[in-house]
């Protein structure tokens, strides 16, 4: 039996510390509270699995912080919607998938992800539409990427709730890098059947932001969550769900010897 089930108290807290931080944050605005409580046995699970394990805490923290600073550049790039002329069918993709990524990040935050908070975002980035789209597309390659890693990380410590969870944001970050290539003006790849491998880990993910100036770099400084409100109406599965959480629970998976 988990520590969830062991200690009502601690999910019931956790579960108010979410309502209130997602509340705050718009995250589950237009959605109801629906979840609420199988986000807090999530993040419950992967706290305990972080603090088990050295590994799951090296991977969640760069995890957290490439979804805090893309929540942090599309909150920017919202506000100089206008002037980067991106037009209501972009501004209304980068408005849920800003939302889908807070989402992400608060997640990894009730579960113990100690991020990077405060980015630069270099003038450069902002410049024009295509600057911007261009810059955001090559965030979401690395958080496919890191997504990857993270997965393959979390299998080597054995939490296979935790490599779902791992598989959803990929996913999810493989159609926003997708959409982002639409709006950009690029044909949408279909030249590969497997997503290109870029990092050993996740925390290597992070060190692309630093050398891309994103951290510690030249440009405004911007604190997450950056300008203007998240705006979460229309979009669901703000709640990640694994196998053990459905009706007929865990199932037997075979272990290769």
């Amino acid at each position: 039996m988990d520590g969830l089930h062991q200690r009502p108290g601690l999910r019931h807290s956790l579960a108010d510390r979410l309502t209130a931080r997602l509340s705050r944050r718009g995250v589950i605005a237009g959605s109801g509270l629906a979840g609420v409580g199988l986000l807090a046995s999530q993040a419950n699970l992967l706290r305990s699995a972080a603090q088990d394990s050295a590994v799951v805490g090296q991977v969640i923290d760069p995890l957290a912080t490439l979804e805090a600073f893309v929540v942090t550049l599309v909150g920017v790039g919202r506000q100089r919607g206008d002037a980067l002329e991106l037009g209501t069918d972009a501004s209304r993709f980068l408005r849920a998938a800003q939302c889908e990524d807070e989402a992400h990040y608060h997640f990894l935050i009730a579960a113990g992800a100690k991020p990077e908070k405060t980015f630069s975002i270099p003038g450069r980035v902002v410049r024009n539409r295509a600057s911007f789209l261009g810059a955001l597309l090559e965030i979401k390659e690395v958080g496919v990427g890191a997504a990857m890693a993270a997965a393959r990380q979390f299998a080597a410590v054995g939490n296979l709730r935790l490599v779902e969870i791992a598989y959803q944001i990929g996913a999810v970050e493989a159609q926003h890098l997708a959409l982002t290539r639409l709006y950009l003006g690029e044909q949408v790849a279909s030249d590969r059947a497997f997503a290109r491998w870029r990092f050993a880990g996740a925390a290597e993910a992070t060190d692309v932001l630093v050398d891309a100036g994103y951290i510690n770099g030249k440009g405004e400084e911007v604190a997450f969550p950056g300008p203007l409100s998240r705006q979460c109406r229309g979009v669901f599965g703000l709640v990640p769900e694994t196998t053990e959480d459905q009706e007929f629970g865990p199932v037997a998976t075979p272990v290769a010897t």
